[in-house]
């Protein structure tokens, strides 16, 4: 009995550490966004959209990011009601081979901008609430290094959408 106790006690402790690990790895150390935080005046988002992929693939998320502002500001986390989970990664060629990273802060330069978007710098989501569908809204809010927020809502688009595309996978004004 003390040893099966043992053996499920080890089980738990590895599930434990796993569990920890993944989560270091996926975004844990980032900083989110507080509810409370200042909105930024300086720094805008722009055209953000969410390619949703069938759970449990996460989905990716693109968008701009404008600073106004004359200081530069880092983009350090983000974090969606929508979404369990949201991090930055970014899309490297290397060898020949296209990886991804998650990386825990990207430059926005002052009076410049920051652009999220498919092979580049992009939000990884996870964990889709229940019902969300292509066509829906989904609010990402961003935390910025200096303490403040930027919000922004994102369309919900099909797997199949590509940048510029809006609506249902079709681009506006498109001759069939």
């Amino acid at each position: 009995m003390n040893r099966i106790r043992m053996m499920a006690g080890g089980v738990s402790a590895c599930m434990v550490l796993a569990t920890s690990a993944w989560a270091a790895g996926h975004g844990a150390m980032a900083q989110m966004p507080a509810a409370d935080a200042p909105v930024s005046t300086a720094v805008t988002a722009s055209d953000c959209w969410i390619r949703q992929l069938p759970a449990p693939a996460p989905s990716g998320g693109f968008l701009v990011l404008h600073n106004a502002g004359t200081q530069a500001v880092n983009l350090v986390g983000a974090r969606s009601s929508d979404y369990g989970q949201v991090m930055i990664h970014q899309t490297k060629e290397e060898n020949g081979v296209s990886k991804m990273s998650m990386v825990h802060q990207v430059a926005l330069p002052a009076g410049g901008q920051l652009a999220l978007k498919p092979g580049s710098y992009h939000l990884m989501l996870e964990q889709a609430r229940s019902g969300l569908k292509v066509g829906d809204q989904a609010q990402v809010d961003f935390a910025l290094d200096n303490g403040q927020r930027v919000t922004a809502q994102c369309e919900v688009r099909p797997a199949n959408a590509m940048p510029g595309m809006a609506g249902h996978g079709m681009k506006h004004g498109m001759k069939h």
